[in-house]
Parts: C-alpha cells; structure tokens; sequence
C-alpha cells in the first residue's frame, strides 16, 4: 500500500525574505519527499502605499534593518541562493492578487517562482502592474482577463479567507508552515520538524 502524501500548507507573502529563503528550502523538501504543497496568501504589510515606501522610513532603528539584513543574509546562504535587497518595499497585493489568477488556471507554481525572483534576485517593484502582467504573459495568460479578475471582489476574498485561516491557528506572522498537523511558526527551522516524520 502507498503511503499517503504529506500535506505542507503555506502561508507567506512576497516581500517577506523568510518566505523567500522558505520557498527554496520547500523546493529542497520535495525532491527528497513525497509532499504536497499548498501556498496561501498573507499581507505583511496592508498599510503601504500602493506605490510602495523606502524601507528607511520603516519605524525600525537603522540597527535593527542592519542586523534584520545580516541575518537574512546567513538563511539565504544556507539555502544556497543570493538576494539583492531592494531599499524599496513594493504593496504586495496586486501580486498576491495575481497569483491567485495563477491558483484558478493552473499555473501558480510557475507565476509564483517568477514573482518571488523578481522581487529577491532581480530587485524589481513587484507592486507595479506592468510588471505583473509582463510575468503573466510569460505563463501565457490573457491581460484582460487578469484586469477583469484583480478588480473582482474574488481575490480580496480569497486574501480575507486565508487572514483569517492563520489567525485561527493564533499566528499573525509568517512564514508559517503547516505540515500535516504540525504548525511551523516564523523563525523556526523547517527542516527540523519535517524530520519528525
């Protein structure tokens, strides 16, 4: 008898570099396991301006980005991947918005890579729609289909759905791993607790 799949549900967002060093860490996970993986949307930052912000107007001292930076640079090592920290954080939503276009025409994982290494090994505003819908032609899909979907109420309601899933798990940050019915808070090490299985 087969062993069934092992289920990893995600819930991250695209201008967090821990989810960005996650995603690599989960693509190392499934060559090596039979996992299903299952990505959900969550809006670190609801508040910035559609345009984006300078992370130097972020209410953090400047040692605490400095030490935030080192660190994230340590993960990324790890993983075996090179980032290029942007000095503008992008508004996230259109690109949550238009990965979950992706999720309904089957091909999420593909439009998914391609927004994460936008934004992480490239530097582009991945809040700016040209760009999105550049990245969408590449999977092949209709731009006015996508225009006609971003403005529908679907996609904020899928992004409201999946807020409120993780809140129920009483978890407000991510990336937060699920793997089958083991809850992987931020900062805890994934590769850890899948051994458990």
């Amino acid at each position: 008898m087969s062993q069934k799949k092992l289920k990893i549900v995600v819930f991250s967002d695209y201008i967090c570099p821990f989810c960005y060093i996650g995603f690599y860490r989960v693509e190392q996970l499934k060559k090596n396991y039979d996992v299903e993986v299952e990505w959900r949307p969550f809006e670190i930052h609801p508040e910035t301006p559609k345009e984006g912000t300078d992370l130097n107007n972020l209410p953090y001292p400047k040692e605490y980005l400095d030490m935030m930076k080192a660190n994230i640079k340590r993960l990324a090592d790890d993983v075996g991947i090179s980032l290029k920290l942007s000095d503008k954080l992008p508004n996230s939503r259109l690109a949550l918005y238009v990965s979950e276009f992706a999720r309904k025409n089957g091909k999420f994982e593909e439009f998914h890579k391609l927004v994460f290494d936008s934004y992480w090994k490239e530097g582009k505003d991945i809040g700016d729609q040209a760009l999105l819908l550049a990245l969408a032609d590449i999977v092949g899909f209709n731009r006015k289909e996508i225009l006609d979907y971003v403005s529908s109420e679907e996609p904020k309601s899928e992004l409201m759905k999946s807020l409120k899933d993780l809140r129920q798990y009483g978890i407000n940050g991510v990336p937060t791993f699920i793997i089958g019915d083991k809850i992987v808070e931020p900062g805890y090490p994934i590769c850890d607790i899948f051994r458990l299985h």
